[in-house]
């Protein structure tokens, strides 16, 4: 999430209150909302929006989720979002998901769901609004889930095993974390009990009334919203809204929606929590907040002063860790909602080993510093500048905000009366309100936050450092320290000088290019042999996208060196440019919409960036000081050892990270040159070399290309001629990679290994991969195999078997450094499971080679394709991704009729062929990691 995006719904989203009986709002809902209350209670909201074009997003929001649950029904709120797509009255079975993927629109990507303790939210996004019969077709699945579910007893008993699995899945270290702190943050209260996903007792063997129950009791359409953004006729689309929906009944008694809450206390609750996987030891101080009941102006103003409070803490917390001199790996502080009804402010400190009491006392006497003395002016000021900044971007950008996002915001202003204003009405209230803050007024605020009861202290870590967890007392005893304790006010030099010093001249153009296809593009080489393109667009109202690239990478890396080479960008990039460090720098570009971060990959290095117009030329300082003017400070490349080092001594009881590393050697046949993060690691890592590095791999621009796409300012080439025509080159200097055979054995690699887990669980990876010719149907064609086997995996091992909550596959063809297909796929299972499931999954394979492919099947993934086609074209990272590519692999950008046309020719006669290949001359890795012992779960 970019920094922009961030700091807004920080403001709005710090107060978090519903729609129904006590939560209101004063705040006008903006004009061009059309929104009613049909007579049955349904409310619904339509909103006109072009972004993407000829796209609308249908969202059904339920202001009921798993905290309504009784307890013998613990998880039948989120199994029942899963049988929403299970049939219905008017789509039978599937229907659902085979309607709507006929027309392009996809499970997962574009239909999706959620259930959460207070709400269950579906989405179908990105249909096209020119089909007016998957319009309503649309509309009537809406329709059906208010109150129209089938609930067969067949789809209930099937969908148990789906439900299991995906338990398994989510009983991750952080999820166990969590099960032995929600009790002590919800003490007394029933959200200690509900997790959503629910107990697994009860999802296998509930009765079947009892899952129609609780849908007959709580989907009704009194609690209930339909939300409609797109490219649409709103007075139509509300017709047929009223037409559709008023029909759904509503029973005369109903239940009350009530919200649970978590009881005052005065005492502070402590807990801790452990777990062998956890990576690293924290504690966090929370402060449980009730959420105002009136969401108006004043609780608006009061979000801004909690976002300004929170990042000038943050800005005092980053400065510590930059030191390096204390107890602390990270320090932080922010509001988070706990339940609808409360809010919480939250003070945290990630430790070094053993160092937890010391790590809380350095973040809470920060805060306690903050509290006494309060902002700077010169803090208050530089905040200021950062949000309106951001606020400045959000207006420029405003008619290219998508259909999703404003669907959420609607979504939150019917549960929870977030308000909701136009763009330029939330604008004027915001940044009237952040001009308006003095000094003062945010100090007196500060004083505030801090109350002295509903404390919640946590502290969680891995099995093997709890014994060295602080207990209550000893927390306690450093609060009350803190408190007592005689402090110095924060005080801050400023670095008041520019970013560059030098005065530099535009460089010369050489000679002008066209790139292939792509007529609007212009390409120029410069004086230092540095090849520019720029592209500009209308895709965005204020936004630059920047990407660089030249060959190499870490292929010319000498073995010995690549753990120096792995943290050779983070190290340049956390330590500064010029003649400013981390926090200078920070300093530096407040309130500047611009950013440009160096890569070292395997094969190339280079950029990526982004800017609006007004700061591109200080994008192209931040590049320029890149190339002359890294820094490699010693004090963070401490930080980044320390860190590494705490992480490592936990990393080794971590399943998924074994895992991870397993898949990387038998991928490489454990070539020496593939990257593990071991104690090996650690010692090798070394400051001189990384700077070294850095500065062999970024450097000669005449070997670079760089690629600027969006509303390109009119003084673009004058300041790309000053800025990237003097970095300096060497033209006669060309490199390219070199292909280190990162491949697997030929024939067949199988590595099967138990770990000890606190839940069953084995994890399945299976890679099929081999040279191919490249070409851009070889390329789609092995994503569209990718697809294929992703819906039959969702029909035979998910939905027949109950075998796993999803399979993961996906398929490619990478040209870098050989045409090189892969065709890879991962799911989790019960261990009683994977040889079953296995034999299905080589079955599914190989029927690719010996039948047919399902026409519809492929149908409905070729219309996906084109749809999604047309919705990248409209944005500026598909343009600049497709120049990236095509300039770097020597490949022409397919126009429209061309794309169209090479789809059309993937058949299934072309896919069972190249199935054949992959099958026939592939080499395969399986990677299987079991448990040690089966628990019975």
């Amino acid at each position: 999430m970019n920094t922009k995006t961030t700091i807004i719904i920080a403001i709005m989203g710090l107060s978090f209150q519903g729609a129904f009986s006590q939560f209101k709002t004063n705040i006008p809902l903006d004009k061009s909302v059309t929104t009613g209350k049909l007579k049955n209670g349904l409310t619904y909201y339509i909103l006109h929006n072009e972004e993407p074009k000829d796209r609308a997003s249908f969202y059904f929001v339920q202001n009921v989720g798993a905290i309504l649950e009784d307890d013998n029904q613990n998880g039948l709120a989120h199994f029942l979002e899963h049988m929403a797509f299970n049939g219905t009255e008017h789509f039978k079975g599937k229907g659902i998901i085979k309607m709507l993927e006929k027309n392009g629109v996809s499970f997962g990507k574009d239909i999706n769901a959620y259930t959460a303790q207070d709400e269950t939210v579906y989405n179908i996004s990105g249909v096209p609004v020119t089909n007016q019969k998957l319009i309503d077709s649309t509309l009537w699945v809406l329709h059906d889930w208010s109150g129209s579910l089938s609930l067969t007893n067949e789809e209930i008993d099937a969908e148990r095993g789906v439900i299991r699995e995906e338990w398994r899945t989510r009983r991750t270290s952080g999820f166990r974390l969590k099960m032995q702190t929600d009790p002590v943050v919800y003490k007394g209260s029933k959200y200690s009990k509900r997790d959503v996903i629910g107990d697994l007792n009860i999802i296998n063997n509930f009765k079947y009334p009892e899952l129609r129950n609780y849908y007959k009791k709580w989907y009704r359409p009194d609690l209930q919203a339909v939300i409609i953004v797109g490219d649409i006729d709103v007075k139509t689309m509300e017709q047929k809204v009223k037409t559709i929906f008023s029909g759904i009944p509503l029973a005369k008694k109903v239940a009350a929606r009530t919200y649970a809450e978590i009881p005052k206390h005065d005492e502070l609750y402590f807990g801790t929590a452990s777990d062998k996987e956890a990576s690293s030891t924290s504690i966090t101080l929370q402060y449980v907040l009730d959420e105002p009941l009136l969401k108006d102006s004043i609780v608006t103003r009061k979000n801004v002063m909690n976002s300004f409070y929170t990042n000038i803490l943050n800005n005092r917390f980053r400065e510590l860790i930059l030191k390096n001199q204390g107890s602390a790996l990270n320090l932080k502080t922010y509001f988070e909602p706990v339940s609808r009804l409360n809010t919480s402010f939250n003070i945290s400190a990630l430790a070094k080993k053993g160092k937890t009491i010391q790590a809380f006392e350095e973040a809470y006497t920060e805060a306690e510093r903050l509290k006494r003395f309060g902002a700077a002016q010169a803090e208050l000021d530089r905040t200021k500048k950062i949000f309106i900044s951001s606020y400045d971007d959000f207006i420029s950008n405003k008619d290219k905000v998508d259909n999703d996002s404003w669907a959420d915001k609607l979504t939150d202003y019917f549960l929870k009366a977030k308000p909701f204003l136009s763009p330029q009405d939330d604008y004027n209230l915001i940044v009237g309100i952040i001009k308006s803050i003095t000094l003062e007024e945010l100090n007196a605020y500060a004083k505030t936050i801090q109350k002295p009861a509903n404390q919640v202290v946590l502290v969680t870590g891995s099995d093997q450092d709890k014994n060295d967890f602080p207990n209550k007392e000893a927390v306690v005893a450093v609060m009350k320290k803190v408190e007592n304790m005689t402090l110095e006010p924060y005080t801050k030099k400023e670095n008041n000088a520019p970013l560059i010093a030098k005065e530099l001249k535009p460089a010369a153009i050489k000679k002008t290019f066209e790139v292939a296809g792509i007529k609007d593009a212009k390409g120029y080489i410069l004086e230092n042999e540095a090849k520019i393109i720029v592209l500009p667009t209308t895709n965005s109202q204020d936004q630059i996208i920047f990407s660089a690239f030249s060959k190499g990478g870490k292929s010319l890396i000498k073995t010995e060196d690549l753990a120096s080479a792995e943290i050779a960008t983070t190290l340049a990039r956390s330590s500064g440019l010029g003649d400013f460090d981390n926090m200078g720098l920070k300093e530096k570009l407040t309130g500047k919409v611009a950013q440009a971060s160096p890569f070292i990959g395997e094969n190339t290095q280079g950029f990526q960036g982004s800017s609006n117009k007004a700061n591109f030329e200080t994008m192209l300082q931040l590049v320029y000081l890149s190339f002359e003017a890294p820094r490699f400070d010693p004090n963070i490349f401490n930080i980044l050892k320390e860190q590494y080092k705490n992480n490592l001594e936990n990393i080794k009881q971590d399943n998924g990270n074994t895992f991870k590393d397993t898949i990387e050697l038998a991928n490489s046949n454990y070539n020496p040159r593939t990257f593990i993060f071991n104690k090996k690691f650690l010692e090798t890592i070394d400051l001189k070399k990384a700077e070294s590095i850095y500065r062999d791999r970024i450097k000669n621009a005449g070997d670079f290309t760089f690629i600027f796409v969006g509303n390109i300012p009119d003084s673009v080439l004058e300041l790309i001629q000053k800025y990237i025509g003097n970095i300096k080159s060497n033209p006669s200097l060309k490199e390219n990679y070199v292909d280190h055979n990162m491949e697997p054995k030929k024939g067949k690699t199988e590595v099967h290994f138990k770990r000890p887990m606190e839940v069953a669980k084995t994890t399945v990876y299976l890679n099929l991969t081999g040279t191919i010719e490249y070409s851009k149907e070889n390329a789609l064609s092995m994503y569209v195999i990718g697809e294929i086997l992703s819906k039959r995996f969702l029909q035979t091992i998910r939905e027949e078997e109950g075998g796993s909550y999803g399979v993961n596959v996906g398929g490619n063809l990478e040209l870098i450094p050989k045409p090189t297909y892969s065709l890879a796929l991962t799911f989790d299972c019960n261990p009683d499971k994977q040889e079953k499931l296995m034999q299905i999954v080589w079955k599914e394979i190989h029927d690719l080679k010996s039948n047919p492919v399902n026409v519809n099947d492929l149908e409905d993934i070729k219309k996906a394709l084109l749809k999604n086609r047309e919705e990248s074209l409209k944005t500026n990272s598909f343009w600049n991704t497709t120049l990236y590519n095509n300039s770097l692999n020597q490949i022409p950008f397919l126009q429209d009729d061309e794309y169209k046309n090479l789809i059309s020719k993937i058949n299934q006669k072309t896919i069972q062929q190249l199935s054949r290949h992959i099958l026939d001359s592939s080499s395969s890795v399986e990677v299987i990691m079991s448990p040690e012992s089966q628990p019975g779960k």
